[in-house]
């Protein structure tokens, strides 16, 4: 897991490419080009506390206090998730498509990885302490799911060149997808933790092979402005943004399912997990004992996209001051609606700063800061979603967005 991690860090770094944080802003001036480059990298949680988290993706020694603390910030469902993302696009605003002048065109590319997860109290505690939690009691994990899936794209749009809006499709290749759904689960356990009941109705599938292609997909992307009065008669913008709206296909999915009760004597809860997962990669015989289904599956399903609708920054503004605000939604993952608020504030021509708090999301309540620097036709701006997390081991995730934009 630290490899991966690292891997991904380093490539998410290399790109210099963030979004959330840093408000999409409105900008009135005609130019003839322009590059922007986008990256994230962000974890949040709304229950595993960074002290543990950090031991868990960098090593280190997990000990029963911080154990028992991440426990008893638990709720009954609890969720997790990671978003390593980037994208980067050219937009044409000198050709005349159409034969019109208002429109000019954009290409675009990018790459997605997200890991989710919804779970219950009970998962985090018989993960972590084993039987020994629930000796002589039942662990429930009915609704506990898990996420996990690679994308990338390449597509192509139409810009209006006065109100910047944009509308363009997709291709989409999936290099890895996974997911594990437990539609109803109970352990249950004798007073010695040797004997246990478990009852379970579940699916887990993935995609298999080692080759770079394991699907496609088909999606759109569009970001209307549109401007509206707002305080004083002055105008304000407002954005309506569909990012990754689709569907992908897979074909012959590997998929596992049980719907059974099993019976087990003499075992503990981290020899019955070790002894099942080695015998469902090598025997058909135990799967078949045991009643759990193996079959190939095509399946259809929605892609991770987004969609955000809010007030946007208006970059030729001479307030010192704008707010922005607005709500956000994931499709498919494990992802409660966002509401969001906050500052943009001009220290200089070339440098502004924000902070921002929003609530919802893959956590709960987060207090942000992002800062934006203007050299000329140059923009860099690099935020965290996340300052909580960032100084402190009692916050509840990691975030680091990227912006880098040039102009002709």
């Amino acid at each position: 897991m630290n490899k991966i991690y690292l891997i991904v860090s380093l490539i998410v770094t290399l790109n210099v490419i963030g979004q959330h944080s840093m408000p999409i802003q409105m900008d009135t001036l005609f130019y003839k080009y322009e590059v922007i480059g986008t990256g994230i990298l962000d974890y949040g949680s709304t229950s595993i506390k960074n002290e543990l988290s950090k031991k868990l993706l960098y090593g280190g020694f997990i000990d029963s206090d911080m154990k028992e603390r991440s426990l008893n910030s638990h709720k009954t469902q609890n969720r997790i998730g990671i978003e390593a993302s980037g994208e980067i696009e050219f937009r044409d605003y000198n050709t005349r498509l159409f034969n019109q002048d208002k429109y000019g065109y954009f290409i675009r590319g990018g790459y997605y990885n997200y890991v989710t997860s919804a779970y219950s109290q009970d998962v985090f505690n018989l993960v972590f302490n084993g039987n020994s939690a629930f000796l002589g009691d039942t662990a429930n994990f009915s609704g506990t799911q898990a996420n996990a899936i690679s994308l990338q794209k390449i597509g192509f749009g139409f810009i209006d060149k006065k109100s910047k809006s944009n509308i363009g499709i997709n291709y989409y290749n999936v290099s890895n997808l996974s997911d594990a759904y437990i539609r109803s689960g109970d352990l249950i356990m004798d007073s010695t933790g040797t004997n246990l009941e478990l009852d379970m109705g579940a699916r887990f599938r993935y995609s298999e092979g080692k080759r770079f292609n394991k699907g496609w997909g088909i999606g759109i992307d569009a970001d209307f402005r549109i401007p509206v009065k707002w305080l004083n008669e002055s105008q304000a913008y407002i954005q309506v943004q569909l990012k990754n709206i689709g569907f992908l296909s897979i074909k012959n999915m590997t998929e596992y399912t049980a719907d059974e009760s099993y019976d087990f004597s003499g075992f503990k809860f981290n020899q019955l997990i070790g002894d099942s997962t080695s015998s469902i990669n090598g025997s058909s015989e135990l799967l078949d004992t045991l009643g759990i289904e193996k079959r190939s599956k095509n399946i259809t399903s929605m892609l991770p996209g987004f969609i955000q609708i809010g007030k946007i920054v208006d970059y030729q503004s001479d307030k010192t001051v704008q707010s922005y605000f607005g709500v956000r939604l994931h499709t498919t993952l494990d992802y409660t609606p966002l509401a969001y608020i906050g500052a943009h504030i001009k220290l200089y021509k070339w440098m502004k700063v924000g902070i921002q708090g929003s609530y919802g999301g893959f956590s709960n309540f987060r207090l942000g800061f992002y800062s934006q620097y203007d050299f000329g036709k140059f923009h860099f701006g690099i935020g965290s979603e996340d300052l909580i997390g960032a100084f402190s081991n009692k916050g509840y995730g990691e975030s680091i967005h990227f912006r880098i934009t040039r102009l002709w």
